[in-house]
């Protein structure tokens, strides 16, 4: 490691990858799924009822 390494390079570097890519979907859609799009603020409240 040397002292110019981002803190993502430094998480990367220990990270385990799967070989064949991820193996849960993208966050971002699950989060899109199950609440629907983000309200202006970003937040992910849920359907109106």
């Amino acid at each position: 490691m040397r002292h110019e390494d981002s803190e993502a390079d430094l998480v990367a570097a220990k990270v385990d990858r799967h070989p064949t890519g991820p193996t849960e979907p993208d966050e971002e859609a699950v989060l899109r799924r199950l609440y629907g799009d983000p309200d202006a603020d970003g937040v992910y409240r849920g359907r109106p009822s």
